[in-house]
């Protein structure tokens, strides 16, 4: 009973904000890869326009603007993976280091065509979707892609593999799996991961329009243009629908 209130009190607090992140703490935060903002520790790192902000969270009801680190136009999302964040930008991928909670400092930039670009990292590989003719990102680009970077060393990220997908938006990524939402193919794909570098579907989910995923075992959360779809996927090949939550 308590894990099912505390999945509701998630849902509500992304029906809040759609596709915009959580404050949560940083050790249990389950957030989408099409977050605007994420927390570690007592930090809290938004994305605002063309900058990352630094907020300190300490004191719940007086946030602190500490920072603002200048990156460019076009910045869309936002992953933490240990002592650095991952923003996905319509034109590439920049590296911020926060070893220094309160001073960021970018370290690199990966670059590539115009396109939408959501991240997430697990084990020192990134996964990347990258989206064809999506007007919202400013661009006309043919090809729609999931890439993979080895990021073992986060000054100098390297592509290592791409696969064809073909109308990719949010990712998730748990142990040895890669879900990936495809409203091209009306529903989530499946990838195993047990080699990181070459991700090998499995099969999918069906879910019409789905955008972004967050994994809170047993419970994969789905949202789409209407809603919240909750799945359990304790068995990944076999997971099942729950219930749904409307927005509107």
């Amino acid at each position: 009973m308590k894990k099912l209130l505390s999945l509701w009190c998630l849902l509500l607090l992304l029906a809040c904000g759609k596709e915009s992140g959580n404050m949560l703490d940083s050790n249990t935060a389950k957030n989408g890869s099409l977050s605007r903002f994420a927390i570690k520790d007592q930090c809290m790192y938004a994305l605002d326009f063309d900058a990352l902000k630094v907020f300190d969270i300490s004191d719940n009801n007086r946030p602190e603007l500490k920072n603002t680190l200048k990156l460019d136009f076009g910045i869309e999302t936002i992953s933490i993976y240990g002592n650095y964040i991952y923003v996905g930008a319509i034109n590439g991928i920049y590296i911020v280091d926060i070893k220094s909670a309160f001073n960021p400092i970018l370290l690199q930039k990966v670059e590539h065509h115009i396109s939408c670009d959501p991240v997430v990292i697990q084990n020192d590989i990134a996964y990347s979707t990258q989206r064809s003719n999506a007007v919202d990102c400013g661009n006309a680009w043919s090809r729609s892609l999931l890439l993979v970077y080895d990021v073992k060393d986060p000054i100098n990220p390297k592509e290592i593999n791409s696969l064809a997908m073909e109308k990719p938006y949010g990712l998730a990524v748990e142990n040895n799996w890669l879900f990936v939402c495809d409203e091209g193919r009306n529903g989530v794909v499946i990838f195993d991961i047990s080699q990181p570098d070459k991700p090998y579907e499995k099969g999918i989910i069906a879910v019409k329009e789905a955008r972004d995923i967050i994994l809170t075992y047993p419970y994969m959360i789905i949202s789409t243009k209407t809603d919240f779809k909750i799945f359990n996927y304790s068995n990944v090949q076999s997971t099942y629908y729950l219930s749904s939550i409307t927005l509107h």
